[in-house]
């Protein structure tokens, strides 16, 4: 499957600059185009001002996040200047980044093209509501793919083992659940024999030296962390938030698992053609039929099917991407055993980046772990391009066989791309800048970018710089950074989860000690209060003075 010879050195030169020259034109093109004001900027990036003032994430502020997301912006803001372009700019490096990397995963295991299509699959799977926003996997994802890059080899010597648990401790101060899932992938690995080519315990125990060098990697990076949070009075408060509070979260924002109708229907219907092949297959026009008849249905599907069918069809194809990558690993004797390893590798990692789409089934975590089910799928399908080779008829039905799927995949990305970013005469929906200073070179629709101009500024003109004011809705808090106005309160998201109710009752003698009097919410959110305290306080003490779009201005 991988390390042949490269017979074609100027093959990857050109596939390699081909591939950074489009991400660069196009990624360049998009990362200062926000569709709508994330809530990040308010949870990660007023949390790193907040680092910048000498307070410390668990103990001062709140965060469900592990620490590095607003360290490494606060180390941003301190270098270059605190401004959301800056912040925005940081995450198109680490996307470009990332992008590369699994380009360089894909060809340890295929030829340059192969490659090539696997990491092209990255420039049009962007999450919709904010594709280069401040959010742990925008960082997390290149080192997930680094750390699988240096495992995916014969026999990783000690130092590719090393840079692997170093990319996973890595990963895992951004986003620790991953990084968790990963490490259990990677040490996974370790159970297989390549010399008896069979799953062993005793192997296990025997590769102690590599265990110890991966984990050595990912302690050498999350121990000085630990110390230095300890050191500051949090870690306590870090364990806590970082064990229990996402598990709250996830009943907070448990959804209900999109219907698998369609996606089993699509399935059925691949199989159906696959299994009429198989009958006509002595007849290469009626083959050729059912496989064109087959492509033009499948075109249809991503051209004309409703919105919630491509949803769960986004939702399920990894689920079936992942099931097929462990089946292969376990069932399919006929292939080696290090091709069963690095699909093993690959599955595991895979997994790992979809998970943060369970148990709440949330479809921008789908979307974020697609470049990663693409690398799986492309990879599977040139470990069986032998087979489908065998069961074509001719070079045109092995071709189509070749690229359905990703086709598929490609073109359902394809259309959410295009629906997020540009209007139906292809004109980019971001389409007007911000004047505000710290929003300055960032473009939102013109109704939302109107919105955050004139919120700001009013705020601005009622609240002397270095006072407070209070976010009550969870939008509202992103005009703390943008607005460079301080919280009150330690919850960085009044009412989120985590935040337990003497954080809140703080809120309140923080309201009344500081003498805030200015608010910012939205009718959603006031209706939706659920803390009576703070209703009480609120309509006791304020009345609304200014609508902005969907924000409410509350004085007293």
């Amino acid at each position: 499957m991988s390390h042949e010879k490269r017979k074609l050195p100027a093959g990857d030169i050109f596939c390699f600059l081909l591939l950074a020259v489009i991400t660069l034109a196009l990624f360049s093109q998009l990362f200062y185009r926000e569709n709508s004001l994330s809530y990040s900027i308010g949870y990660n990036l007023y949390g790193a001002e907040r680092v910048l003032a000498g307070e410390t994430p668990y103990r001062d502020f709140h965060t469900l996040y592990p620490p590095a997301i607003v360290y490494l912006n606060a180390a941003i803001f301190k270098l270059f200047s605190v401004s959301l372009y800056d912040a925005l700019f940081v995450v198109l490096l680490f996307k470009v980044l990332t992008t590369f990397v699994i380009y360089f995963c894909a060809r340890r295991l295929m030829p340059c093209a192969w490659a090539f299509s696997a990491a092209i699959f990255s420039l049009i799977w962007l999450r919709p509501n904010g594709a280069f926003k401040a959010v742990p996997m925008h960082y997390g994802g290149l080192f997930l793919s680094l750390a699988l890059f240096f495992l995916l080899s014969k026999k990783p010597s000690t130092s590719a083992l090393f840079f692997a648990g170093l990319s996973l401790g890595i990963l895992a101060l951004f986003k620790h659940n991953i990084g968790v899932y990963a490490l259990i992938g990677a040490l996974a690995l370790f159970f297989i024999d390549e010399e008896k080519k069979r799953i062993s315990l005793p192997h296990f125990t025997q590769s102690y030296r590599e265990i110890v060098t991966l984990i050595a990697g990912v302690v050498v990076t999350v121990l000085p962390v630990l110390l230095f949070i300890q050191s500051r009075g949090a870690l306590k408060e870090m364990v806590k938030a970082l064990l229990f509070a996402p598990g709250e979260f996830l009943l907070n924002r448990l959804a209900a698992a999109p219907l698998p109708f369609v996606p089993f229907l699509l399935v059925g219907w691949l199989l159906l053609g696959v299994l009429l092949v198989r009958r006509v297959k002595g007849q290469p026009q009626l083959v050729s039929l059912i496989v064109f008849l087959l492509s033009v249905s499948l075109l249809l599907f991503v051209l004309l099917g409703k919105q919630a069918w491509l949803d769960a069809v986004i939702f399920y194809a990894p689920v079936f991407v992942i099931l097929i990558g462990f089946s292969v690993c376990f069932f399919a004797k006929r292939f080696s055993l290090l091709q069963q390893r690095e699909i093993f590798a690959l599955t595991s990692f895979t997994a790992a980046a979809f998970m943060e789409a369970f148990p709440r089934f949330a479809r921008e975590q789908a979307i974020a772990a697609m470049p990663f089910v693409a690398l799986l799928l492309i990879a599977l399908l040139y470990t069986f391009k032998g087979s489908i080779a065998n069961f074509a008829v001719t070079k045109s039905q092995y071709a189509l066989a070749l690229v359905m799927l990703p086709v598929l995949l490609f073109g359902i990305g394809a259309r959410l791309f295009l629906q997020t970013w540009f209007d139906r005469a292809l004109r980019f929906k971001s389409d007007t800048p911000v004047t505000i200073e710290r929003g300055q070179g960032i473009y939102f629709p013109a109704d939302k970018a109107a919105e955050i101009d004139d919120t700001v500024r009013y705020i601005q003109e009622r609240v002397p710089e270095d006072s407070y004011f209070f976010a009550q809705s969870y939008a509202g808090s992103s005009y703390l950074f943008l607005a460079n106005r301080r919280n009150p309160s330690g919850a960085q998201f009044w009412g989120g989860v985590g935040v337990k109710e003497a954080e809140k009752i703080a809120t309140l003698e923080a309201l009344q000690r500081q003498q805030v009097k200015l608010m910012v919410t939205s009718r959603r959110d006031m209706e939706a209060e659920k803390f009576s305290p703070m209703r009480d306080f609120i309509n006791e003490n304020f009345t609304v003075t200014k609508e902005f779009g969907d924000v409410l201005i509350l004085e007293r």
